[in-house]
């Protein structure tokens, strides 16, 4: 049973961020059961864990629905990610290493490739490679602490979706930080990889203020893809 509820709930998880579900979505318990083709039992379980992670709401009136944001939700998961992730990035920076510096490189070569091919999917790729990326740098910190807590705010959909409304510039800008990142790793200058993650997440957060406009219509319709 666990092991269906845990497969259930990567599945939901994914479509979520993923921008599947529209924000305010009911997800129905029998009609995901019967799509995923499991008992509803493990679909409980893996929508209780959405709610808990912050990725749907329960009501008793409405159901089980997507997460909406606000401006303040907005505003709170980039304040929180420009706190403790240039914390993480500072730690990285100290403890990491070549190896560690090597990895991001690597990302980097696969970011800068698939800006460059371009193409349908280069948001769902950016995605995963910009996660992939960010989750190294907290594995490199060394703290578990700081991986839990920043894990669900790096996976957060507002976060994941700015993927899909970034102009090219905003990639290339974005590529950029990142290579400074990977050289502050090599050069184990913890100082400088905080201030530069300080700056890689104040952008990233003005950047989605400035196409706000351009991401409000998904939260009345069909889910940009």
């Amino acid at each position: 049973m666990a092991a269906a509820a845990d497969k259930a709930y990567e599945a939901l998880k994914q479509r979520v961020v993923g921008g599947t579900y529209a924000p305010g979505e009911q997800l129905k318990e029998e009609h995901l059961a019967r799509e995923l083709g499991i008992s509803r039992t493990p679909v409980r379980a893996a929508l209780k864990r959405l709610v808990d992670d912050g990725l749907a709401t329960a009501d008793p009136n409405r159901g089980v629905r997507v997460a909406e944001w606000t401006e303040f939700d907005i505003e709170e998961t980039f304040d929180l990610r420009g706190l403790l992730e240039s914390h993480a990035a500072e730690l990285a920076a100290r403890r990491g290493g070549p190896a560690l510096a090597a990895v991001l490189d690597d990302l980097n070569d696969q970011m800068d490739r698939a800006i460059r091919k371009g193409g349908s999917e280069l948001p769902e790729r950016l995605q995963d490679i910009n996660a992939r990326f960010h989750r190294a740098i907290l594995d490199g910190s060394g703290s578990p602490r700081l991986r839990s807590i920043l894990t669900a705010l790096i996976d957060m959909p507002i976060v994941l979706r700015s993927h899909f409304i970034s102009t090219l510039q905003d990639k290339l800008q974005s590529l950029s930080h990142h290579r400074d990142l990977a050289a502050a790793v090599r050069a184990e200058d913890g100082e400088l990889a905080k201030q530069v993650m300080q700056l890689h997440l104040r952008v990233a957060a003005h950047r989605f203020k400035r196409q706000r406009q351009d991401f409000k219509p998904a939260a009345t319709g069909t889910a940009r893809r």
